[in-house]
């Protein structure tokens, strides 16, 4: 679904769900208070993550003073809905449940369950860390796996949507034990979360990653796989150690790179092919090309992105690919000399230039 589209999860219908239910479990919730004073005139108008601290903000308005007594009732609320929806009720503890430490812990914990609270633990883990990191790596071992997932995505140093964790950025290292407990994970969805944890700490910490990751090569089908997805972004930065951990080792490889065309417009896609004679014996290959992207300020933004990875038996490989400009939410595209390359086991074989123009 666009990116745009995503705070229609929180619509006024979902507004008002969320109040009947509420007053399902509190008879005193007036729902149609409630309801108008978060459905506004800018309500429209509002982000998925304002939705979201408005909805939560407009519960502690309308439910008991108490927190413990306002989590209480929205326990079984919570359990009613999931996804986007479900950010609410954390959020509810980040907003108001700072001063309530092992009440909002819980609340969390059983939060998660039904949506996430990734986001609402980070400032626990400001304020209390050493209790909050006690508590993620208690969760590490649940048979919950969505607990389990939570003690490894809500410790992430940079986690995307979410506030970052500068202590964590700048030392990693009380991490690396709830980390570690969840290398053999039978999940995918806490595998994943470990790996993108990983790859957090690589981007401030390279030689700690690499370090943690050689460690876990080969200790199971799941720790293998979590290292290989870490280290995307040390791959791609054609880092000798982490290529050199996938056998990625230089070749004499002779390549060609052809353009179909060296001037394309916007919206167009660059076309393009290659051509890679292959030493015998070669071992695993893995190609990648890259862009270097005319910017704003007339630099080049230097991107890499994965074609294939595998062991040739033929002596030689050709193949297409395209990119296409067309801009997107996360990327926007200027007019101007741009560069292309064709990467083979982390080494630049050649490079062509071309040139994006604006459509006429």
């Amino acid at each position: 679904m666009a990116a745009e589209l995503l705070k229609d999860h929180i619509s006024p219908a979902v507004v008002q769900q969320i109040a009947k239910h509420c007053q399902q479990h509190y008879p005193a919730f007036a729902v149609a208070e409630f309801t108008d004073s978060v459905i506004t005139t800018d309500f429209a108008e509002l982000a998925l993550t304002e939705r979201v601290q408005k909805v939560a903000t407009k519960l502690g308005q309308y439910l008991p003073p108490e927190f413990a007594s306002a989590c209480a009732i929205l326990y079984p609320v919570s359990s009613q809905f999931s996804g986007l929806v479900g950010f609410i009720f954390p959020d509810f503890v980040r907003q108001f449940g700072l001063k309530h430490l092992e009440t909002s812990l819980a609340a969390l914990g059983h939060f998660t369950q039904f949506s996430t609270s990734e986001f609402a633990i980070r400032p626990f883990l400001e304020a209390y860390p050493a209790r909050t990191l006690e508590q993620l790596m208690s969760w590490a071992d649940s048979d919950n796996v969505h607990l389990r997932r939570l003690a490894s995505e809500g410790c992430r140093p940079r986690l995307p949507w979410g506030k970052a964790l500068p202590a964590f950025k700048r030392d990693p290292s009380p991490i690396l034990s709830i980390l570690a407990k969840l290398t053999a994970d039978p999940e995918d969805y806490v595998r994943r979360s470990v790996a993108n944890n990983l790859n957090d700490i690589s981007k401030d910490h390279p030689e700690l990653a690499l370090d943690l990751a050689t460690s876990w090569v080969g200790t199971s089908k799941a720790a293998d796989w979590i290292v290989k997805h870490a280290m995307r972004g040390l791959l791609k930065q054609r880092h000798p150690r982490a290529l050199a951990l996938f056998g990625y080792r230089p070749l004499a490889v002779t390549a060609d790179l052809m353009l179909a065309k060296e001037q394309i417009a916007f919206g167009d896609k660059l076309e393009f092919s290659a051509t890679l004679r292959i030493p015998a014996d070669s071992g695993k290959i893995r190609v990648e090309y890259a862009i270097d992207f005319a910017s704003a300020k007339g630099q080049l933004r230097h991107k890499v992105f994965q074609w294939l990875e595998r062991s040739f038996t033929d002596l030689e490989w050709q193949g297409g690919r395209s990119y296409s400009f067309i801009d997107l939410t996360t990327r926007k595209h200027y007019a101007g000399l741009h560069k292309i390359h064709l990467i083979v086991n982390g080494q630049i074989m050649c490079s062509r230039d071309f040139v994006l123009t604006k459509r006429n």
